[in-house]
Formats: structure tokens, C-alpha cells, sequence
């Protein structure tokens, strides 16, 4: 969260011009996507040190994201406001396993080895279906049939016992001016560290896999895969001592999805299908669970060129998913069920003038255990000029009813409807590739929630009730001035509010602020580059307007300002050698950043060396 750099190199004026996926799940050009896409350097992030997903959102326009316990912990993500559980997570097009409750864990996953990370903030279910309520993230890592083969080695240690230490191998088989038919990226990373509270320890293991085997001209088959795993105690709750089953936390998640992908001058295609599984085992006093999730998901779409100006697209999902649910203490199982779900959309990319664009998607899904959802969007741009997009959009989402919604039976056996977002959103986009122009994104959005999924606090059994409201502003920039010098920034003003009588279990009644997120976030930094050898950065993020739930007094709380400093510097040694220094809330600001009740990790400086081959 504290870094914003890696934030926008993907936009840097120098760079060549980049392409995003997560859109129209078709490659097009930055300049091109919506205002509210945004695509973030994980190669600048990882030099910067940042490690864990989590760190890398959290200074996006329109995102907030923090760690609970300092790095590499659980991860809370709010998307313009939307809660952690309505945000799809993605792995190359693929969507990595969830929770009980829909949430992905982000603070598990490593950043290490990827190439970028794709945002798409707003609702986006039309063609991502369930849980993109929010919007949609996307990990990509780089194509081993036209990255370049090699091998990097990072290590990394410093306060508070941390250690972390990466492997990153790509190989194909280019040779000379022939072009790789084949090739395969794997990199795995792993960290531990001792934390900074009591109980606060943590280790995680990740490894990333992309194989690609070009079979014609137009046809690649490519495997994609990931596996983590992370075992963490609880802070604060560690009440019964070394033989409680009251302080611990253990993930794991897997993805193995092979697929097609076929493309002409007129036609993209792709097909593939996923497998993927995750354990959560949790104890906090007085529960002790394990939580166990299987899905399969089938994936099918085309996009044809009907016409010089028009394209048109049909898609087909279908999933299937089981869950389980086991007492820790007694290996006993308590719950159990599969959910099955199909979904089908079709759109349309309409290049009305040389200026003016229309897109239009429409998607129906549904559901064995609970209604059905159908969900479209509307999207208008107008190109000003070469460098300036105007983009106006209004769009629905859904939220599909999670395990834990459905665990301890519906109030009076009403069936549940999925959770429902309608959107809108104006903004305009400033790509200019001159070396020190300005590009910047601006974007004016309102979300109006409905259905959200609420429960009984003593039966556990839920309800459709809850309304909120989302609006806000969002904003962000890069220029580089000078030679050697890149300033950035981005702000976020967010506006929410409980729009029910009753907001989960009375933290919220109506007219009240959502939990946690704040009315204002601003992060500025800068990058001075004095030689081909040294780099320096800094950069501030400030928080303000933020209230918690303070469950011991049972009520609202809130949470102080806060301002949170990082610096880095990068010295490279030789053209495979660099070593790195980074320090971490430069000033010892103790506010909060993720809730009431966990404190920032104190100051800490962490030392880096990265080894080419």
C-alpha cells in the first residue's frame, strides 16, 4: 500500500505502448480501455520491493488495500468501496479458488514472477459473472513464447525476522530470427517472518506455472497453474497458551487449467477449462474449522470481425462447486453441498465514427441453490484527440451467495438472491507517449448496492436486506519533468453510506459510513535516477475519514489519520547484479492502516540482492 510507483511505469511516456486483457478478455491497447483500467508494472513493484499482492493494489486509483499484521498478512480489498468478498481475482483469465465466503485471501499471494497485474474497477459481471461486483483483478504472467529465456534470483532479509527468497525461470525454444513455438515460466517464492506482535508469526510458500506450445500459425494450447500455501498465528489470539487450538491460521489454494486459444485477422477465440481447490483452517476461540472448496469451470468465447467496424462476441460458463465444512478438534464434518451454475453472454464492439465507440455486453446466469441474475452494461467513448478518451458507462453486477451464506439454513427458509450492484461511471483517459508528458485518468462513479446478504445474529441463518451506496472520485498521474526524475501520484475520494434500517449485526444503521474505508486517500512519490547505476524513491500515502466497529464497547469508532512513508534505493552492480535497500513507515506512524485494534508494523529496513542468469 505504501508504494504507488509500480502503480503507473505500465503508463510510462518512454515505455512502448502497452496492451490490456482484463477489459473485453481480448488483448487491446492501454489507450484504448476504459479510465478505470489500470495496469501495473510487477517487475518496477518487485524492484521497489514490494512483495505481496496486496502491497502492489494498494495504491491504485479507485483501490484500497492493506495487511492486517504487516507484510505478507491477511489482506483486506475494497474496490471503490465494495467489500473484499465482491471483487473477482484472476490468474491469467482464469479465476483462482475462494473461501467460504467468496474472499480470496489476497494477502497470501506473491507477486513474484508475474509480469503485470490488470485492474478493471466497477461492475463487471457481464463477462466475468459471480463476484465481480465490484470489479475484476487479473495476474498475468509473461508469454514464454516472446519473453526472453533466463533465470532471476531474489533474496531478501531484515527486521523482524523476515526472510524471503525467489526463483523465476523462463525457457523456449527461440533460436536466432526463429520465433519460440514453445516455452515455460515457473517461478516460486517463500518468506518467513517472525512479526512484530506476539503470536504473530508467518510463513507462505508460491510458485506460478504458464506453458504455451504453439500448434499452428493461429492456434496456441497453454497450461496455466498456481499452488500457495500459508501458515500464520493470530495476534491478540493467543488466550490459552502453547497448547491452545486459539492462535493459528493455515491457506492453501491450487489452479491447474489447461486451454486454446485461436486467432485470425477477423476471429479470437479461446476455451479452457479449470480445477482448482482451497483449504482454510482457522481457530480462533470458540470456533475451530476447516473449510474445504473444489470447483470446476468450463470457459468457452469468440469475438468475430462481422465487419471493418463491428465485432461480435458469444461466451458460455459453466462451474461447478463443493464445498465442505469439518470441526478441527473432532475431524468431524458439519456441512456439506455443491452448487452448479451456468452462464451465457453475448456482445458487441460497434466503431460507430473514427471517433465515437459502443460497447454493449448481456449475460444470464443460473444457479442450482438460489435465483438466477441477469446482467449487462453499456459503455460510450469519444476520442477527443490522439492522446485524450472520454468514457461514460453504466453497467449491473452480482454477487453470488457464498458457502458461509448458506451453511446454517435462510430465514425462514426464503430462498437467497445474489447480491446486486448498478454502476455508473464517467471519466477520461490521457495516454501520450512523448518522453515528459503528463498521463493522467479521472473518473466520477456511484455505485448503488441492493440485496446484500445480512444474518440472524443468534440462528446465523441470512437474509437478503442490506443497501449501500458507493460515489466517489478517483484520480491518477505520472510526468517525468527531467531526465532521471518520474513524479507520480493518485487520490481517491470515497462517499458511502448504509442505505438499510440494519447493517450487519447493528454495525451500521441507516446513514452511517461503511466500515474501514476511507473518505480520502492520496499517495505522492518521486524516482530520481542521477546514473545508470543508482535509483532513489520515496513516496507517502495518507488516510483520513475512516471508522471502525469497536466489538468489546459495541460501538463506532474513529480510526486517526494517518500518513505512511516508504524509500528505496537500487544499486546495480553489474548487468546480472543488483542490491537493494528499502525501509518501511520511514517515520513510525502507529494509526491503524487496516482496522481498529491492528496497529502499523513499526518502522522496519530490509535488505535485497537480485541475481540474473
Amino acid at each position: 500500500m505504501l508504494s504507488f510507483f509500480a502503480i503507473f511505469l505500465a503508463q510510462a511516456p518512454t515505455r512502448l505502448p502497452e496492451t490490456v486483457v482484463i477489459e473485453t478478455r481480448q488483448a487491446t491497447p492501454l489507450a484504448d480501455a476504459s479510465p478505470s483500467v489500470s495496469r501495473l508494472d510487477v517487475t518496477a513493484a518487485t524492484e521497489s520491493g514490494l512483495t505481496s499482492l496486496t502491497s502492489l493494489l494498494g495504491g491504485a486509483p479507485g483501490v484500497y488495500a492493506t495487511e492486517q499484521s504487516g507484510e505478507g498478512s491477511v489482506g483486506s480489498l475494497f474496490l471503490r468501496g465494495t467489500n473484499s468478498t465482491q471483487t473477482a481475482v484472476l490468474l491469467d483469465g482464469r479465476r483462482l479458488p475462494q473461501g467460504f465466503s467468496s474472499s480470496y485471501e489476497i494477502g497470501r499471494y506473491r507477486i513474484f514472477g508475474l509480469s503485470s497485474v490488470e485492474i478493471l474497477r466497477g461492475p463487471s459481471s457481464s463477462l466475468y459473472g459471480a463476484n465481480a461486483l465490484g470489479g475484476v483483478i487479473d495476474l498475468r504472467q509473461q508469454s514464454p513464447l516472446s519473453a526472453k529465456a533466463g533465470s532471476t534470483l531474489v533474496a531478501e532479509g531484515g527486521s523482524y525476522g523476515r526472510g524471503s527468497l525467489g526463483l523465476a525461470f523462463l525457457s523456449n525454444n527461440a533460436a536466432g530470427p526463429l520465433a519460440a513455438t514453445n516455452g515455460t515460466a515457473i517461478s516460486l517464492s517463500a518468506s518467513h517472518d517472525d512479526g512484530w506482535r506476539q503470536n504473530g508469526d508467518r510463513d507462505a510458500l508460491s510458485t506460478y506455472l504458464k506453458h504455451e506450445w504453439r500448434l499452428s500459425p493461429n492456434l496456441v494450447f497453454d497450461l496455466v497453474g498456481s499452488a500457495d500455501h500459508g501458515k500464520a498465528g493470530l495476534p491478540g489470539q493467543d488466550i490459552g497458551g502453547t497448547a491452545s487450538l486459539t492462535d493459528w491460521q493455515r491457506d492453501s489454494g491450487w489452479l491447474l487449467s489447461p486451454g486454446l486459444r485461436f486467432q485470425d485477422a477477423n476471429t479470437d477465440a479461446t476455451i479452457f477449462w479449470s480445477r482448482a481447490g482451497s483449504a482454510i483452517s482457522s481457530v480462533t476461540a470458540p470456533f475451530a474449522n476447516r473449510y474445504l472448496l473444489d470447483r470446476d469451470e468450463l470457459t468457452a468465447f469468440v469475438d468475430r470481425k462481422v465487419r471493418a467496424d463491428l465485432t461480435l462476441g458469444l461466451g458460455l460458463t459453466y462451474e461447478r462447486s463443493t464445498f465442505e465444512q469439518f470441526d478441527v478438534t473432532t475431524n468431524g464434518q458439519t456441512w456439506a453441498d455443491t452448487h452448479e451454475s451456468l452462464g451465457v453472454w453475448t456482445r458487441a464492439d460497434w466503431q460507430v465514427t473514427s471517433v465515437d465507440r459502443i460497447r454493449a455486453s448481456v449475460r444470464d446466469d443460473r444457479f442450482t441453490d438460489f435465483g438466477g441474475k441477469t446482467t449487462g452494461d453499456f459503455t460510450y467513448s469519444h476520442r477527443f484527440t490522439k492522446e485524450l478518451l472520454a468514457h461514460a458507462k453504466v453497467g449491473t453486477a452480482y454477487r453470488a451467495p457464498a458457502a458461509n451464506d448458506l451453511a446454517y439454513g435462510t430465514h425462514l427458509g426464503l430462498p437467497l438472491r445474489p447480491e446486486s450492484n448498478t454502476g455508473t461511471e464517467i471519466g477520461l483517459r490521457h495516454e501520450n507517449a512523448v518522453p515528459g508528458a503528463l498521463s493522467w485518468t479521472l473518473v466520477a462513479f456511484r455505485n448503488e448496492l441492493t440485496d446484500l446478504i445480512d444474518f440472524n445474529p443468534i440462528s446465523y441463518q441470512t437474509y437478503n436486506i442490506a443497501k449501500a451506496r458507493t460515489q466517489g472520485v478517483e484520480a491518477g498521474l505520472e510526468t517525468r519533468p527531467a531526465k532521471g526524475l518520474r513524479l507520480f501520484g493518485a487520490t481517491t475520494w470515497l462517499d458511502s453510506e448504509v442505505r438499510s434500517a440494519d447493517y450487519y449485526f447493528s454495525t451500521g444503521m441507516a446513514g452511517d459510513k461503511l466500515l474501514r474505508r476511507p473518505t480520502l486517500t492520496l499517495t505522492l512519490g518521486l524516482e530520481v535516477i542521477p546514473n545508470d547505476d543508482w535509483t532513489f524513491g520515496a513516496s507517502a500515502s495518507h488516510l483520513c475519514g475512516r471508522e471502525d466497529y469497536d466489538w468489546n464497547s459495541g460501538s463506532r469508532v474513529n480510526l486517526p489519520d494517518a500518513t505512511f512513508v516508504r524509500v528505496w534505493l537500487r544499486r546495480i552492480l553489474s548487468d546480472k547484479t543488483e542490491i537493494s535497500l528499502r525501509i518501511e513507515n520511514l517515520f513510525g506512524e502507529d494509526a491503524p492502516p487496516a482496522a481498529f485494534g491492528f496497529g502499523a508494523q513499526p518502522r522496519s529496513a530490509y535488505v535485497g540482492l537480485t541475481r540474473k542468469f
